[in-house]
């Protein structure tokens, strides 16, 4: 094997990995309609049976981040607890990958509130799509430097504690709590998947018979770097909602308009546009479709 034959697999690899750290665990402008992905304590905690659909897509450039979240829970109260399971692919660069979780939390009641306990455990999977990557006429074409790589899966686990109350929620949790390492079989070099650790709370006030306005933050670092994203949501007659949110990440600020509709309490319609103030990336799309059964 020539030179460039031995320094072009490092490159993708380097590029695939410096891409999603980046992007290791995706964030949501609609967190609070995905909490049980990130803090598995919230698995059952607001509604009976929840069914969600989510998708976001990022800047609209090439090779930007796209995600698809797709998750069901619900509540059992004859035993206090919570199931549900969980799915998430994420797109970035040439990597691709894929998590499915299963998620179990306790809900120990106290007064009129209760303290929840959870955890999630499953799978998640890694392909580089080396075929995706351009280079220059320099670079020599040989198909077997430019291959798609399927790494092996990893075992993800992650734990969360919340409380949840008749207007509030908050709750702490940490993603990837085992650091698992993906391997490439055809060659030595590794990518470490890294712990997130996630905090999040809102609050609803009624503003008379009608009106209900709702504050929500959220904030997640890997210990490296961090982000934060705040939400005001207005809420008329129940079922038709809008308000703003703003993300703040590595100085990069974004603004987000959104806008919704719950179909008689039950099933719910979503659309938000992140616009970037301060950076050249492009806006983002995010849309939902959830059934929700309280």
């Amino acid at each position: 094997m020539n030179l460039p034959s031995r320094i072009i697999p490092l490159v993708i690899f380097l590029i695939a990995s410096i891409f999603s750290n980046a992007q290791q665990e995706p964030r949501s402008s609609f967190f609070w309609n995905n909490y049980m992905h990130t803090n598995p304590a919230m698995t059952g905690a607001i509604y009976r049976h929840h069914a969600n659909a989510q998708w976001r897509d990022q800047w609209r450039v090439n090779g930007a981040p796209t995600t698809l979240w797709l998750n069901y829970a619900m509540k059992l109260d004859s035993i206090n607890s919570g199931i549900g399971v969980s799915y998430e692919y994420d797109a970035g660069g040439i990597s691709r990958s894929h998590t499915a979780l299963l998620s179990y939390a306790y809900h120990l009641p106290i007064k009129n509130m209760f303290l929840s306990f959870g955890a999630s455990a499953g799978l998640k999977t890694m392909k580089i799509k080396g075929s995706d990557f351009i280079y220059s006429s320099q670079v020599p074409e040989d198909p077997s430097i430019f291959e798609d790589r399927q790494l092996n899966p990893v075992f993800q686990c992650d734990f969360g504690i919340a409380m949840h109350g008749e207007n509030w929620n908050t709750g702490f949790s940490i993603t990837q709590l085992n650091g698992a390492v993906f391997r490439d079989k055809y060659s030595s070099y590794t990518y470490k998947i890294v712990p997130h650790y996630w905090l999040f709370g809102d609050y609803t006030f009624q503003l008379g018979e009608n009106w209900k306005l709702t504050p929500r933050a959220q904030v997640y670092t890997d210990m490296r770097k961090a982000a934060s994203t705040i939400a005001l949501v207005a809420t008329v007659d129940k079922d038709i909602w809008f308000g703003f949110s703003g993300h703040l990440a590595s100085g990069n600020i974004s603004v987000s308009p959104m806008v919704g509709y719950d179909v008689v309490g039950k099933f719910r319609i979503g659309y938000i546009y992140e616009y970037p103030i301060n950076s050249t990336f492009g806006s983002t799309h995010e849309i939902i479709l959830s059934y929700q059964l309280k």
